[in-house]
């Protein structure tokens, strides 16, 4: 697989996880990633290459430098990367303008999703966003990759 692709697809799965499986602790403070059995089976089996990925991130605190650890982590063992090696992927990644210009295209489609739910939970009350959060149809990865598809060349956006 592609190195670049590999990463970015690591990333978005992520923000897939995190976006739509949050769940608040009971402090109310901090929140882990927790993905409904039928849905982490489903991911098993149409997404394999990203089991290890889907492994790390069950269950886990949505803390940055946990997150950052879980992607890098993955996508370097993927890949068979050396330590030194993996830096230096990483650092030309970091300078290649098609890279960054999908990532931030992505996170363009990732605030106007926020923003669109948070026109929705804005008429809410607490427990009637959660009911709703609850009872919202989520997109697997692959259907939420394609909307993204969709909402860049909608919006103009060319990252083929």
């Amino acid at each position: 697989m592609d190195k670049e692709k590999l990463l970015l697809e690591a990333i978005f799965f992520e923000h897939w996880a995190r976006y739509f499986y949050f769940e608040e602790a009971d402090d109310e403070v901090s929140a882990s990633i927790e993905i409904p059995y039928t849905i982490y089976n489903a991911c098993k089996s149409q997404l394999p290459h990203l089991i290890p990925l889907l492994v790390k991130l069950q269950h886990s605190p949505i803390v940055l430098n946990d997150v950052k650890s879980a992607i890098f982590s993955f996508v370097q063992s993927s890949l068979q990367l050396s330590d030194e090696d993996f830096a230096a992927f990483m650092h030309n990644m970091s300078l290649d303008a098609h890279f960054n210009k999908t990532l931030n295209v992505f996170y363009g489609f990732v605030q106007d999703e926020a923003d669109n739910d948070s026109k929705v939970e804005d008429k809410m009350s607490d427990e009637e966003y959660k009911a709703y959060r609850r009872q919202k149809e989520i997109p697997l990865f692959p259907d939420w990759i394609e909307q993204f598809h969709h909402w860049a060349k909608e919006n103009k956006f060319d990252i083929a």
